[in-house]
């Protein structure tokens, strides 16, 4: 009978072993969506998009992390309005929230007129995507996915 427990207690020492000591001490970053802008209205230079989306990275670690690639893509009321593939480096904070704006490259069916319609009332986001993050230990590919309602345009003061 001892020699089974001392065989299990033996047997659990080195499955535990055989985790790296970084997953007990890491956890992935959660990204989620802060805000979608349509900048429809204002002037602005025929380079800068009209879409952006920012997103909320919280990070819930001790320790600084970086992505190093956002790939994202937003769909409003069902159609595809802009994507993003963008390798760049962000600081993300140790142990609370970072933002981050990114302007989207707008797809074919996002066309002046579509945006203008969409400008007011409430509408269907659904934003999805994935960060890849700089760890202490190693590359990781974090996936995000967030579906919700959002009221465009301005609302009417009394």
């Amino acid at each position: 009978m001892k020699q089974m427990m001392l065989a299990r207690v033996v047997c659990g020492a080195l499955l535990g072993a055989c985790t790296p000591l970084g997953l007990w001490i890491y956890e992935d970053p959660i990204v989620t969506v802060a805000r979608v802008t349509l900048e429809l209205r204002e002037p602005r230079s025929s380079a800068a998009s009209p879409v952006v989306v920012a997103l909320d990275v919280h990070n819930r670690n001790d320790f600084p992390l970086s992505t190093t690639r956002m790939e994202l893509s937003l769909r409003l009321d069902g159609i595809p309005i802009g994507r993003l593939k963008q390798d760049n480096r962000v600081a993300v904070a140790t142990d609370g929230v970072s933002t981050v704006a990114l302007p989207l490259k707008l797809e074919k069916q996002a066309t002046p007129s579509h945006l203008r319609t969409l400008d007011t009332g409430s509408h269907v986001f659904l934003v999805s995507g994935r960060a890849t993050f700089e760890t202490p230990i190693g590359t990781r590919k974090v996936h995000f996915a967030e579906q919700g309602e959002m009221i465009f345009g301005r609302r009417s003061e009394e």
